[in-house]
């Protein structure tokens, strides 16, 4: 983001009020300013509907892993069926594939709540620079808005003073030549 432009004080007195190529260039360099941060903020928004997209595929993915961990616990071996020392080892297989689901479980749903407080936070920031840059742009044209107004005002303050100058100068006899 640029840094804001300082707004002049004043502009220029010329023969008929201010300059009105100073007045136009600044006027211009405002309007670039408020393009620039208009597109910050559409940047800010794009990604944060990129990280809710991403957030959507991690649960998507996580919901898929479930279920298929969910069918590959549901049919195991039936140790009643074999022998006494393939029991015991399918049962510890059986208590190492419970811990391991487990473990997968808690670490997936520890990455979906890590990847949904990473997308509230950019998505709040992203909202947060967002208003702040309209806020600023607000600001910025009320206070040139005021400008303008303040201008307008002491041209026609200027265009009354001349219009007397003018008057009292067409009253006033002509000036004669001292030889």
């Amino acid at each position: 983001m640029t840094a804001p432009l300082p707004l002049p004080e004043s502009f220029a007195l010329t023969f008929r009020g201010y300059d009105r190529e100073q007045v136009d260039e600044r006027i211009d360099e405002l309007l670039a300013e408020i393009h620039l941060l208009t597109a910050d903020r559409d940047a800010a928004v794009a990604e944060a509907e990129t990280l809710a997209r991403q957030l959507e595929r991690a649960r998507a993915d996580h919901a898929e892993l479930s279920a298929r961990a969910d069918r590959l616990c549901r049919a195991p071996a039936d140790p009643a069926a074999v022998g006494d020392r393939v029991r015991h080892l399918l049962e510890l297989a059986h208590a190492e594939a419970g811990a391991v689901v487990t473990t997968a479980r808690e670490r997936a749903a520890a990455i979906v709540r890590e990847a949904e407080e990473a997308a509230r936070q950019r998505t709040a920031d992203a909202r947060a620079q967002a208003y702040r840059i309209v806020d600023d742009a607000r600001r910025r044209a009320d206070r040139l808005a005021e400008i303008e107004r303040r201008t307008a005002d002491r041209l026609r303050r200027i265009d009354a003073y001349l219009a007397d100058a003018e008057s009292v100068l067409e009253e006033q006899p002509p000036l004669r030549a001292v030889a």
